[in-house]
């Protein structure tokens, strides 16, 4: 009888045990499958140095405009400035570099051209020299003249600019730089070396 006792008592205790490391077992894969942690927000990437950066600066005379770029980044940049304006008969549309005063027209290669490789058709003014952080290229006017005589619609004149980095322009050398379209180069010209890009307020 004592041996029957026995039997069934380690028959109990051997269950008890087999659920016990049951338990701790389904307790121990509960936890592998369910200890997760959720992270939110963004990281920030840095370009080493930043992309080149920046922006028109378009001062209003009469139905005129004087634009200039300045660099609003961290590096030199390239830039160039495209005029769009519409064609309406009365209307005359001029573009030519100015001094500072914005009115006096000077030379085209001081500082703005267009005898660019593969700029016939595109229409864009390119600046031959690196403008450095926080300064201002020199100034090109968009000059408009309407023959009174004419009835003329009321229109506007956009005026676009794009950078690039200036990694590839060496002093005194034909590359500009590369340009979403492409790289650019002057045809057969030697990059004019700009002091005036040196100007921190624009001025």
């Amino acid at each position: 009888m004592a041996r029957k006792h026995f039997g069934r008592r380690m028959a109990a205790a051997l269950a008890v045990a087999l659920v016990v490391s049951l338990g701790a077992a389904a307790g121990t894969a509960w936890a592998y499958y369910t200890d997760t942690n959720r992270a939110s927000g963004m990281i920030a990437f840095k370009y080493k140095p930043n992309p080149p950066s920046t922006e028109v600066k378009e001062e209003p005379d009469g139905l005129n405009k004087v634009i200039s770029v300045k660099n609003t980044g961290e590096v030199d940049a390239m830039v160039r400035v495209k005029v769009f304006a519409p064609t309406i008969d009365g209307v005359t549309v001029s573009i030519f570099p100015v001094a500072d005063d914005g009115k006096t027209e000077i030379e085209t290669g001081s500082g703005w051209t267009q005898s660019v490789e593969g700029n016939k058709d595109e229409g864009w003014w390119y600046y031959t020299s690196p403008i450095v952080p926080g300064a201002f290229t020199s100034k090109l006017k968009v000059d408009v003249s309407i023959d009174e005589s004419k009835d003329v619609p009321a229109f506007d004149i956009a005026v676009v600019q794009q950078c690039a980095s200036a990694k590839s322009y060496k002093p005194g050398g034909l590359m500009l730089g590369t340009f979403h379209d492409g790289q650019k180069s002057l045809i057969g010209a030697v990059a004019f070396d700009d002091t005036a890009a040196q100007n921190q307020d624009g001025e």
